[in-house]
């Protein structure tokens, strides 16, 4: 196989599902923290109350050979166990943050052909972030793909608000960037900052700053006379651990030693 950025496969195009009936199109990518798995999209492709948007499952198609990318797996996440959402959303701001980190139960899924991000990987809130800073946002706009290599494609973009400022006092920021519908759940990256290449050992060349999860436009445009703000909700990063789990670990003497006991936080 020839090189590949590893951030592609990092990133997962994500179908839902009501039982045997398929929905919607989206984007997500893999989270690891406390050796679990989890896979970060956004909120309103797991449920959308409104639209009446209550998917059953997910389905991912995955890399199953490192050494061939044509090789795929589908893995099929339950949403509900036992009328129990099998997700996490923001402990403080609940469903009005538009993101959840759903738990992945299969250990099998973490090989060298599935990669994720993780702490490390997040930018660093002190680093001092460029004015007008280009961005990289991977996803699956309609759908749309490398079929054959089952990878995502990589848009461009440009940090359009201050990026240290939670854009109007919330949790995210704004892009510059031309986004499509199946985009919501993209990982937002941009270089490290004074790297232009890594080798073993060193920090990752690319840092997740946000999540992408949908376009922004204003209530009074005219349609007839201005285009759209093409300007889209990124959320922090940083959220992604407010909403993950705590983990208690259990006496190394006790037979449920090297097991870990999930305490749940905020469910929807």
């Amino acid at each position: 196989m020839n090189a590949i950025d590893t951030t592609y496969l990092r990133v997962a195009k994500v179908q839902t599902f009501a039982g045997a009936q398929p929905l919607t199109n989206a984007t997500g990518f893999f989270f690891l923290h406390d050796e679990f798995l989890y896979l970060v999209t956004a909120r309103h492709v797991v449920i959308q109350e409104a639209e009446e948007h209550r998917p059953s499952r997910l389905q991912l198609s995955l890399h199953s050979d490192p050494t061939d990318l044509q090789r795929r797996s589908d893995l099929s996440i339950p949403l509900y166990v036992d009328g129990v959402p099998q997700w996490f959303q923001h402990p403080r701001y609940e469903r009005e943050v538009d993101l959840v980190a759903v738990a992945i139960n299969d250990p099998r899924v973490l090989s060298n052909a599935v990669l994720a991000f993780s702490q490390e990987d997040t930018w660093n809130m002190d680093d001092v972030m460029p004015l007008g800073q280009d961005v990289l946002i991977l996803g699956f706009p309609l759908g749309f793909h490398d079929t054959l290599h089952n990878l995502p494609l990589v848009r461009s973009a440009t940090i359009a608000s201050s990026f240290p400022h939670p854009f109007k006092g919330e949790p995210y920021f704004l892009t510059d960037g031309r986004m499509h519908r199946g985009m919501s759940g993209s990982p937002v990256v941009v270089r490290s900052p004074g790297r232009t290449e890594y080798f073993g050992g060193r920090p990752p060349r690319w840092k997740l700053i946000g999540i992408h999860t949908s376009a922004l436009d204003v209530s009074d445009r005219d349609p007839e006379q201005d285009e759209r703000l093409a300007l889209n909700t990124t959320w922090y990063a940083s959220l992604i651990l407010d909403m993950l789990p705590v983990r208690e670990r259990v006496p190394d003497g006790s037979e449920e030693a090297r097991r870990t006991r999930a305490v749940r936080g905020t469910q929807s």
